[in-house]
């Protein structure tokens, strides 16, 4: 069973850093992808640019003699009539980073808990329409946008020709959409030094008192401004109305119980679950008692193979085997009184010689004894494969 989990375990990390390896490419494909488009968008920007510019120069220099270009061809490589702008430009639908997202909404929160919303007025602050005040009509949390409902912030665009009815124009009136960065809040404030109430361009914003409803899936929460501790009110919303209609399930349905779950039958059919998990698959981790057993047979198998590979021994090994034996049964080595005496005495010795100089020759017979009593200590830790010592010539 170590085996197999060990197995499991094995291919668990191995698909996590597979999974790890395809993220870190996808990202980098993605980024790569989010370049390429916005280079693409931004050199069409400037080309445009550029033939405004010249055709500008051109009308001034010609003067009635200038040609006509709002004729109604489409430029081809733009596939936009003259006067008008792409769909994708005017409505901001490049997709962008989580990175760029943050901050877009910087001065209002986070993209998380984002502290405008549908209905508040705000002022431009940025680029050609600077200083136009419009109410929010629609907010894209996927690319952190705003579309401000005001007549200055109409554009012509060129819209594709399977969106508008064959009768419509393909060049109409849409409203620009802003990045959230290009807006700021305006709001009406006492003014504590007349009493009377203005319109206040609210800077930054922050959300407070979070609350987070589980049963209902909602979230509430407040802003302010920091600093100043004043609580900003959201703006009032239109209830949603719900019609019923006939395919619609009855609350009485819903409320019904259909499903009791008891202790006498499993959740699902035993034949279901093969259906249900793959049975062959590495990632298991639960097995059947049979295949358990299985598998802790061939483990014991395998053991009594490598236990017959031991016992055939050569005669040396058969030999150290003994000498092993023979020394655990003699056990651990145990010192006289007459070899501590004899350790004692070499040791006075030799710690009198060092006090009086030149150390004394020990007697032989000493050394003799004191060498006997190590070696026999250090019977026990000889290597196994060590062959026993042959008689000298």
């Amino acid at each position: 069973m170590d085996k197999l989990l060990r197995r499991v375990r094995m291919a668990e990390g191995m698909v996590a850093r597979r999974a790890e390896r395809k993220k870190t490419s996808m990202k980098r494909i993605t980024q790569r992808q989010t370049n390429r488009s916005e280079g693409a968008h931004f050199a069409a920007a400037m080309r445009q640019r550029k033939a405004a510019i010249e055709a500008r120069n051109e009308d001034w220099m010609l003067g009635p003699l200038a040609p006509r270009r709002e004729l109604g061809e489409i430029d081809h490589e733009t596939q936009t009539y003259y006067g008008s702008l792409s769909a994708t430009r005017v409505l901001l639908q490049n997709k962008v980073s989580e990175e760029e997202k943050k901050a877009r909404v910087a001065w209002c929160g986070s993209p998380k808990f984002l502290c405008i919303a549908p209905g508040d007025r705000v002022v431009v602050t940025e680029g050609h329409h600077k200083d136009v005040i419009g109410i929010i009509e629609k907010l894209s949390t996927r690319n952190m946008t705003v579309e401000v409902k005001a007549e200055k912030l109409k554009t012509n665009t060129t819209l594709p020709a399977y969106v508008m009815p064959d009768d419509a124009k393909l060049v109409q009136p849409v409203l620009a959409r802003l990045p959230v960065s290009s807006v700021r809040l305006v709001h009406p404030l006492k003014d504590p030094e007349t009493g009377e109430y203005r319109d206040v361009i609210i800077r930054e914003l922050r959300p407070r008192d979070i609350v987070h409803d589980r049963p209902t899936r909602t979230r509430r929460m407040r802003r302010y401004v920091p600093g100043e501790n004043i609580i900003i009110p959201w703006p009032r919303q239109e209830p949603i109305s719900h019609e019923d209609q006939p395919a619609d399930t009855l609350r009485i349905d819903l409320d019904e119980k259909t499903y009791v779950p008891t202790l006498f039958r499993p959740p699902a059919p035993i034949q279901v679950l093969d259906e249900l998990r793959n049975k062959y698959s590495i990632f298991r981790t639960r097995h059947t008692p049979e295949y358990i057993a299985q598998k802790e047979a061939e483990e014991r198998e395998k053991e009594a193979k490598k236990n017959a590979a031991k016992a055939m021994l050569i005669p040396v090994q058969e030999f150290n085997r003994k000498q092993r034996e023979l020394r655990r049964a003699r056990g651990q080595p145990v010192l006289t009184e007459e070899m501590l005496a004899k350790i004692g005495e070499v040791v006075a010795r030799n710690k009198l010689g060092q006090q009086a100089g030149p150390q004394p020759k020990v007697k032989e017979e000493a050394v003799a004894q004191i060498e006997k009593a190590v070696e026999q200590l250090s019977i026990g830790g000889e290597d196994a494969t060590t062959t026993p010592e042959q008689p000298k010539a």
